[in-house]
């Protein structure tokens, strides 16, 4: 039933995908706040637009292969419809990385292992150069901030019904499993929030909540790392400095949630605590020994010392790290991945591939920052800098623990995609 589930779900998304990517000249959509209103918009516009629905299927087994085509899918619009070139610091590291993780490539041994990782590093770049050469309108912007809600709100919504009535039969085959939403939920809550600033419905505020709870409920530290730091985000680009109150406020409420949640608290330590108060008690004696990694901090450090130590200025090369997780030649057991994105970015391509994926993330938000408080660019441009930034710091915070960039399709495609957006639309005036 799984392998049929997952077919099914691969093939309804190629066969949509080609044809709103190639076929057909325009299309009527509705808008956003009227069903009756229709505008027009082209093949590529209308394949951004499937891709931001349907970036949360999985499809299972074909999840791989599902990420090739949807890559073969953006080769070949820009192939038909040319690139446009952006002045964007961010576009030109990228690049400059990716030559990296060619030469990488190149040397490495376990070649097909790293054609695999070249390839989730590639898509993000590939959806933001298909973005960035077609036209938004902001018609365009808030009927994709609405698709990208609901998104959002049905894969959310498909983990809480797991809970009620027992479809993980079904769930799993088709959709990303809970970790990979919760890596992206920063992105949904974004949009939530500026949906409810045009919109004022109260069920926009239920669904950013269902966003926010479900870490929570779920007991997940990295998720509620990563809607921490997009907190700690949202109010640096609204208020620069000024936001120091703020950011105390952010880390105070993830200490609490520590403290005063039993299940995060059990979940972070080794030991048991039955109150705060006894946290409290022994909060002198708690070191990283004390903390629940699920294996993750030995993990890291028989890493460091197989793949980096040796090889720290060019790693040792694209692939190896997973490769050897894969085959399960590891003291480990069944894990597959290391859980940190990082830690394999610096174990496959040195401090020079690790320096240069820093400064993407680096470049990006700051952009988008710089973007978002420019009140001379267009105020959709404005919007989609401050979700696309504001989220993928949160996004990549839970890189740290997570190995988020596995999961591209549905992490890394949000936040590239309203980049791209503001990219576009940013020398439109008010």
């Amino acid at each position: 039933m799984a392998i049929g589930l997952s077919l099914l779900a691969f093939l309804i998304v190629i066969i949509y995908g080609f044809e709103y990517a190639f076929l057909g000249k325009t299309y009527l959509v509705s808008t956003t706040w009227n069903k009756k209103v229709k505008f027009k918009v082209n093949t590529q516009q209308r394949f951004i637009l499937f891709l931001l629905a349907t970036a949360i299927v999985q499809a299972g087994n074909f999840s791989a292969l599902l990420l090739l085509i949807w890559m073969g899918f953006l080769l070949g619009l820009l192939f038909k419809y040319g690139i446009q070139m952006f002045s964007s610091p961010m576009l030109k590291i990228y690049a400059l990385y990716l030559f990296w993780l060619i030469f990488s490539l190149v040397l490495t041994t376990e070649k097909g292992y790293g054609f695999r990782v070249f390839l989730k590093f590639l898509f993000p770049f590939l959806v933001i150069l298909v973005v960035t050469s077609i036209k938004i309108t902001d018609v365009f912007f808030i009927k994709a901030l609405k698709i990208s809600f609901l998104a959002g709100v049905f894969i959310n919504g498909c983990i809480v019904l797991m809970k009620i009535i027992p479809i993980y039969s079904i769930y799993n085959p088709i959709l990303w499993w809970p970790p990979a939403v919760i890596d992206v939920n920063p992105f949904f809550i974004g949009t939530g929030i500026l949906l409810y600033k045009f919109s004022k419905k109260k069920y926009v505020l239920l669904a950013i909540l269902l966003f926010i709870s479900i870490p929570i409920v779920e007991s997940v530290r990295t998720g509620l790392i990563g809607i921490g730091v997009f907190f700690l985000a949202v109010s640096f680009f609204k208020y620069k400095l000024k936001a120091l109150p703020v950011f105390v406020l952010i880390i105070a409420s993830f200490v609490a949630s520590v403290l005063f949640v039993p299940t995060v608290r059990n979940k972070m330590f080794r030991t048991s605590f039955n109150s705060a108060e006894e946290v409290l008690n022994m909060s002198g004696k708690i070191s990283p020994d004390t903390i629940d990694s699920n294996g993750r901090f030995a993990m890291w450090e028989w890493s460091l010392k197989v793949f980096y130590k040796g090889n720290e200025l060019m790693g040792a090369g694209l692939g190896q790290m997973q490769a050897r997780f894969y085959s399960g030649n590891h003291p480990f057991g069944v894990i597959r991945i290391a859980h940190n994105d990082y830690l394999q970015i610096l174990c496959d391509t040195g401090q020079i591939g690790f320096v240069l994926y820093l400064l993407i993330i680096i470049s990006f938000v700051w952009q988008a920052f710089r973007i978002y408080n420019n009140k001379k660019n267009n105020v959709s441009a404005r919007y989609a800098a401050f979700i696309a930034g504001t989220s993928l710091c949160g996004i990549m915070a839970t890189a740290f623990t997570d190995n988020v960039v596995n999961y591209s399709l549905i992490t890394l495609s949000y936040p590239y995609i309203f980049f791209g957006f503001a990219l576009v639309m940013k020398s439109k005036r008010k």
